[in-house]
C-alpha cells in the first residue's frame, strides 16, 4: 500500500499536494486515519493506472475503469467500493460536484452476520495460544468492541471497582461505557503484571504503540484454526456474537443498543433475526390484570 502511494507522489504531478489536502480535510472533519489510508490508496492506484490525477481523466475513462474492477474476479467488492468512495470524496473536495453525482451508487448490503454459538466462543478462547491472546479475544467478545476500540483501549479505561469499561472515541467520535466482565476483572491485574502494561492494554511491538490490525487478525486466525472453527468470521464477528448472545440471554434490545453504541435502533434490530430465542405465548394485558392464565 505505502509503495503505491509513494510511487504516485513521485510519478504523478500534483498527487503529493492532493494527498495532503485530502488528509487534512478528512482529519479536520473528524474521520479516522483509516478512512484516509483507504481512500488515498485507491486514488493512488487510479492515478498510476492513467498516469494522471483523476480530475484529468474523462468520465468515460473513469466508468471503464470502475467497470473493469467491478467485473474482474481479481478485484474484491471492497476494492470497488473504496474506489468509488475515494473518487466521490476528492471530486467533492475539489468542487467537481456533478462528477460525484454521476458515480455509481453503492447499495447497502443486507446480509446477516455470521454468528458463533456460545460454545464455539468458549472453544475459541480456550484455543488461543497465550494468556495475552486469550485475554484479547475474551475482552473483545465480552464488551462487543470494534477492532479500533480494542486497539486504543488503555489501562485506565478498565474500572474494576465500578465494573465498567470506558470506550473512548468510538465510531462517530462518541464515548460510551460498556459492562465489564467479572472474568476480565478477576484476571486484569495478573495480565497487566505479566505483560508489564503501562498504557495500552494491547501494546504493539514498537514502544508507545498499540497492537496492529494484522497482529490482532493473526491471533484470531490461529485460535480459529486450533478450535477447528470453519465459519467465515473476523474480529468484528465477535461484536456480532456479543450482541446476539446478549439477546439470547434475555437482555432487552435498548440495552444492547446502548452497549454497542448504535445511533439507530434499526441497526441493532437485525440481531433479532439471528438470535436463537424462545418465543413466548402472547397474553392479553387485561388477563394479566386479573391473573387469568
Amino acid at each position: 500500500m505505502n509503495r503505491i502511494i509513494e510511487q504516485a507522489k513521485v510519478q504523478i504531478e500534483g498527487f503529493k499536494d492532493m494527498s495532503h489536502r485530502l488528509e487534512r480535510d478528512i482529519i479536520l472533519n473528524g474521520k479516522s486515519r483509516k478512512t484516509f489510508d483507504a481512500y488515498i490508496w485507491q486514488i493512488a492506484s487510479i492515478s498510476l493506472h492513467f498516469n494522471k490525477l483523476p480530475f484529468d481523466v474523462s468520465d468515460d475513462q473513469i466508468a471503464d475503469f470502475l467497470f473493469q474492477i467491478k467485473t474482474e474476479n481479481r478485484y474484491s467488492e471492497t476494492y470497488f467500493k473504496f474506489s468509488v468512495y475515494g473518487l466521490r470524496y476528492i471530486f467533492k473536495l475539489y468542487g467537481h460536484a456533478q462528477r460525484k453525482i454521476d458515480l455509481p451508487s453503492i447499495p447497502h448490503e443486507k446480509t446477516l452476520p455470521v454468528i458463533l454459538s456460545q460454545q464455539e466462543c468458549k472453544r475459541l478462547v480456550s484455543s488461543a495460544k497465550t494468556f495475552r491472546d486469550k485475554f484479547l479475544i475474551s475482552l473483545i467478545y465480552s464488551a462487543g468492541l470494534r477492532m479500533g476500540e480494542a486497539q486504543r483501549l488503555e489501562k485506565t479505561d478498565i474500572d474494576c471497582d465500578r465494573m465498567l469499561l470506558h470506550v473512548r472515541q468510538g465510531k462517530g467520535k462518541k464515548d460510551r461505557y460498556v459492562v465489564l466482565s467479572k472474568l476480565i476483572a478477576l484476571s486484569f491485574d495478573k495480565y497487566c503484571n505479566e505483560y508489564n502494561i503501562s498504557k495500552y492494554v494491547f501494546a504493539g511491538q514498537k514502544p508507545g504503540h498499540y497492537i496492529s490490525d494484522s497482529g490482532i487478525r493473526r491471533i484470531l486466525k490461529a485460535a480459529l484454526k486450533t478450535a477447528a472453527i470453519s465459519k467465515d468470521v473476523c474480529i468484528h464477528s465477535l461484536r456480532h456474537c456479543f450482541a446476539t448472545h446478549l439477546l439470547e440471554n434475555g437482555t432487552d434490545i435498548i440495552t444492547v443498543k446502548e452497549q454497542l453504541g448504535h445511533e439507530d435502533i434499526q441497526t441493532t434490530m437485525r440481531y433479532l433475526q439471528v438470535a436463537n430465542m424462545e418465543r413466548t405465548r402472547s397474553i392479553s394485558p387485561l388477563d394479566n390484570l386479573y391473573n387469568i392464565k
